[in-house]
Parts: structure tokens; C-alpha cells; sequence
């Protein structure tokens, strides 16, 4: 049990010094909202009293150097950060969720980045804009600079009219472009919902002075269940753009996975 070395009371709230941890053994007897100091080795520790039972104190201040402090921190073998409940660890910035760890198992676990709905895998990074990069490598500094960007883009169709898709390729480069596309029906007066296709496009961008040229589209590969429907790859400005044309009556929505190799001097 801990006993009192020196005490004041302030509104009927108790100041004490402590010669133990007053949660440990049989505690310390206080009112609810009072405060505790304990010496422990030399470091000092803060408590308050947070329920009726002389037990019912936590810690509010941790020992010199064992906090995880906001400019910077010397870390030691085996130290850790993070939680020990059973509850999600988010991130956030401006007030917005950018990334959390979720899975109460170790079977379930997985890190989302991005938004917090979880579509399964042990690594999701999600995004709502069409487009956008979901993950870039980079080899540089160096004589010449190597990026690897992957990026996501859907659209839609209604009849034989066409979508376009603008893949970047940065100034004074050239770049190796991939495109994984599929296509689904998903309504129209012609053909099953359901129906699609997929194809695989690739081909070599050459960007000098802000103007792409393209050389080598290799058709890799395609299936149709909607017959007609098509993707093709072009230049446009400083883009590889890839083109999704539907079929007439059919309503399609197209989705692109594109894997661009860039290599700069």
C-alpha cells in the first residue's frame, strides 16, 4: 500500500507525495480528482484519481525521456510506438484521415492509406480521383534518375462514343507505358449486363521539349465478350493517352491500370 510523505488540500482535492505506486497493492485512499507524485528510481511520475476505488489511479506523465516528444526522438533497440488496445490507429492531417492501421488479429491486420474503408488485403491505398498515382518509386539521385509510377483511371460510355484517358510523361524522358484495361456492361437496349472485355497495351513514350512521341504499341493482349469494343494508345501533347471506344446500345464502364518506367538524364 502506498503511504503519504507530505500532503496539501486544495478544495477538498488532495496534493500527495507518494512512497509507492498508488494503483499498486492495495493503493491510496483520496478524493476522485486528486493528484499523486511518486519517486520511482529517480524519475519522477504524476497520478490522478480517476474512480471510488483506492486502486483507481493512472498515470498522467511518464518517466524523463520515455515520452515520444514532437522534435524528434533518440530510439533504442525494441521501442515502440503505437497502441495496446484493441481500437485502429489513424492518422490525420488538417482534420482529414490520411492512413490507419486496423485488424484485431494478426491473420486480419492491414495498413489503409488513404481512405478508411477497408476492401481487403494486407495493404490497401485508396483513392476517389480518377487518375491519381497510387504509388511511385524513385532511383536517384544519380547520373540518371529512374521513377516507376502506377496509376488508376476509370470512365464510362454510353453508346459508340469514346473515353479518354492522359498519362503524363515528364519533360526530357523516355518512359516504357503498360496499360491493364477492363470493361464492363452495365446497362443498354443491346447485350447482357455483366458482359466486358480486357486488353493489355503497351508501348514507348519519348517526351523532348514538352511533345510526346510514340514508338511500338504492342497489342499484349485482349479478350472480348462485347465484340467491338476497343482500346488503342496515341501520342497527345506531352501524354500517352489511351482511348476506350464502346459499342453502340451498350453502356460500358471502362477501368485502367497503367505502369509507367520513366528514365531521365
Amino acid at each position: 500500500m502506498a503511504l503519504p510523505i507530505g500532503m496539501i488540500t486544495v478544495n477538498h482535492k488532495q496534493v500527495v507525495e507518494v512512497d509507492a505506486v498508488p494503483s499498486a497493492g492495495a493503493g491510496f485512499e483520496a478524493p476522485i480528482g486528486s493528484l499523486a507524485m511518486f519517486d520511482n528510481a529517480g524519475a519522477g511520475e504524476v497520478y490522478i484519481k480517476t474512480g471510488a476505488a483506492d486502486t483507481a489511479w493512472a498515470q498522467i506523465d511518464t518517466p524523463e525521456n520515455a515520452d515520444w516528444k514532437l522534435g524528434g526522438n533518440t530510439v533504442g533497440a525494441n521501442e515502440e510506438i503505437g497502441t495496446i488496445d484493441n481500437f485502429d490507429q489513424i492518422f490525420i492531417r488538417n482534420n482529414i484521415e490520411l492512413m490507419r492501421t486496423v485488424g484485431s488479429t494478426a491473420a486480419a491486420q492491414a495498413l489503409l492509406i488513404g481512405l478508411n474503408a477497408s476492401l481487403g488485403g494486407r495493404l490497401q491505398i485508396a483513392s476517389t480521383t480518377s487518375g491519381a498515382e497510387f504509388m511511385k518509386e524513385a532511383l536517384s539521385p544519380g547520373a540518371t534518375q529512374l521513377i516507376h509510377v502506377t496509376r488508376m483511371h476509370r470512365a464510362a460510355t454510353v453508346g459508340a462514343a469514346s473515353a479518354n484517358f492522359d498519362i503524363a510523361i515528364p519533360d526530357d524522358c523516355n518512359a516504357k507505358v503498360q496499360c491493364d484495361v477492363v470493361a464492363l456492361q452495365t446497362g443498354g437496349a443491346t447485350g447482357v449486363v455483366g458482359d466486358g472485355a480486357s486488353y493489355q497495351r503497351t508501348c514507348h513514350g519519348q517526351n523532348i521539349g514538352g511533345t510526346v512521341v510514340m514508338f511500338g504499341q504492342q497489342t499484349d493482349y485482349t479478350y472480348e465478350i462485347v465484340n467491338q469494343l476497343n482500346f488503342v494508345l496515341s501520342a497527345n501533347g506531352a501524354n500517352i493517352r489511351g482511348t476506350a471506344t464502346g459499342v453502340a446500345a451498350r453502356n460500358i464502364s471502362w477501368g485502367v491500370h497503367s505502369k509507367i518506367l520513366i528514365i531521365s538524364g
